[in-house]
């Protein structure tokens, strides 16, 4: 009889199982974290891409200081040199606004430069160490024309890529090298005292689009078996051949139109932690859209015993200037009124970018809807931000 409820009890485990078996114990730990963050409605984390690298407000120098905007207010950029010259992170536009940082940043995989190294290998250590979770996606260049990750400025041959960079392709080293670098930068992350720090990685995110050299439907012609093909060679390759063991692997398509679609791309169960969407308004949109796909999102995670999450949000068009209550009136409250739609473990917007032109995606001192969002949404018990997530204790 013992043995039997033992069994029983360690059934839940079992179907909750990260897809590593071999993952670190700090990769376990962050699983079952977010795997509660998410069943409890009570509790969402809030992130913000590459929070203290890029920002709308406070540039000063030595960071790079963009042109001002909305009066005398300057964006700013921050960046590798400065971690070389012992320079620290100082400026975020969330922690500025609330006394508070948010509890998700984003890092990126562009090109793995130097730059980007020592960036990224900073910011995932600073992040850390203020309790946050580190996500990041993968912008990267075209490994068969070297072009941007966006396909409409890429003037190369761009037919095929996908199957080209497959295994038996002839740009399938190039792939592979890339992800050898992906994968040495990943193992390389680490507290001061040696301590290996999970993340989040999402290759190929909004891959239903077609903006993407990974996307669906533009010159690429990338098929939907190549396009999951890549996704789990992608996983086994930094998994288990280069044994990367402190990550969880994110999907993330953009929007879709139910279920089937959300699955359309799917690579299987067995390649996915994370269940993630990209959602963006492009005006004054219903509400309703938002909160029935995320309920897609969480039922369909649910059912598969994975952790749901909107990995990208917000509004186009600098929108929070005309929606000074944004955050609350199409984000937090519909999400609210739904039994299942807060039960997801964290949403994340874009980074503030300020230096020629502005991407505004959240709030920040002196915008029109800073009070809004301390108000209604950063003071919301709802809302985690860093000092209430508690993600490594």
């Amino acid at each position: 009889m013992r043995f039997v409820i033992l069994l029983t009890a360690a059934l839940p485990i079992v179907q909750n199982a990260i897809i590593d078996q071999n993952a670190g114990p700090e990769a376990r730990k962050l699983y079952n974290k977010l795997t509660n963050l998410a069943r409890d409605p009570k509790k969402i984390l809030f992130g913000q891409e590459a929070n203290t690298v890029w920002g709308a407000e406070g540039g000063v120098s030595p960071y790079s200081v963009g042109r001002s905007h909305d009066g005398n207010i300057n964006g700013w950029l921050y960046r590798a040199d400065m971690v070389e010259n012992g320079i620290p992170d100082s400026l975020c536009d969330v922690q500025r606004l609330t006394g508070d940082y948010p509890a998700v940043n984003g890092i990126g995989y562009g090109e793995l430069d130097h730059n980007n190294k020592v960036l990224n290998d900073y910011i995932v250590r600073r992040s850390y160490e203020r309790g946050e979770l580190i996500v990041s996606a993968h912008h990267q260049h075209n490994p068969v024309t070297n072009g941007t990750a966006w396909i409409a400025t890429d003037k190369g041959d761009t037919l095929h890529t996908i199957k080209r960079i497959l295994p038996g392709g002839d740009f399938h080293e190039v792939y592979r090298r890339r992800l050898d670098s992906v994968a040495a930068s990943m193992k390389g992350f680490k507290t001061s005292s040696g301590q290996t720090i999970p993340i989040v990685f999402r290759p190929f995110h909004e891959l239903n689009g077609g903006w993407f050299w990974w996307g669906y439907k533009n010159k690429a012609q990338n098929t939907v078996q190549e396009m999951q093909e890549l996704y789990r060679y992608t996983v086994k390759y930094l998994r288990d051949t280069k044994n990367v063991h402190n990550v969880l692997y994110a999907y993330s398509p953009d929007r879709f139109q139910g279920k089937d679609d959300y699955l359309k791309f799917y690579p299987g169960d067995d390649y996915v932690d994370i269940l993630g969407m990209d959602f963006y308004y492009h005006g004054a949109e219903s509400t309703d859209t938002f909160v029935s796909k995320v309920i897609n999102v969480v039922e369909l995670a649910e059912d598969r015993h994975k952790i749901p999450a909107v990995t990208e949000v917000g509004i186009f068009d600098n929108g929070i200037d005309k929606m000074p209550n944004f955050w609350s009136d199409h984000i937090l409250e519909p999400l609210k009124k739904s039994t299942k739609g807060t039960r997801i473990a964290y949403l994340h917007a874009w980074a503030n970018i300020c230096l020629q032109a502005c991407q505004k995606w959240t709030p920040y001192r002196g915008h029109p809807g800073a009070d809004a969002f301390i108000n209604n949404f950063y003071k919301d018990p709802v809302m985690l931000f860093a000092k209430d997530a508690h993600l490594y204790d």
